[in-house]
């Protein structure tokens, strides 16, 4: 009886965005074709974007939808969390990563250069 009720959720959780992409293709579809010869494309842009913000509304009342709202609920909450470092700490911080890329730029540039030695002095 469980698994028939699983079934029915997943069903009834995929319909607003089966419905939802629907009406996106919906909306293209009535943009490309043109059923009504609009013939202006502000007619045509307006129709498809208010296709676009329907589908934008169902599927956010979907559970999928109701999902997504709640997780970008709990990450701006989780973002007022953060601790950003202030001004001093960052022009440290880049200027500590700017002095290590220069080290490893000469360092990568003595290995290749001995690497040039050595293969020039066995193909020679």
């Amino acid at each position: 009886m469980s698994k028939n009720t699983e079934n029915q959720v997943k069903t009834e959780s995929s319909i607003g965005s089966i419905i939802s992409i629907l009406i996106v293709i919906g909306s293209l579809v009535f943009f490309y074709l043109d059923p009504l010869a609009l013939n202006t494309t502000l007619y045509k842009v307006l129709v498809l974007l208010a296709g676009l913000v329907v589908a934008g509304f169902v599927f956010l009342k979907s559970p999928q939808g109701i999902r997504l709202t709640v997780f970008s609920k709990e990450t701006k909450i989780e973002l007022r969390k953060v601790v950003w470092p202030t001004k001093d700490e960052t022009l440290k911080t880049t200027g500590m990563i700017m002095v290590a890329v220069v080290i490893v730029a000469i360092f990568l540039w003595i290995v290749d250069a001995f690497f040039t030695w050595a293969v020039q002095l066995l193909t020679n």
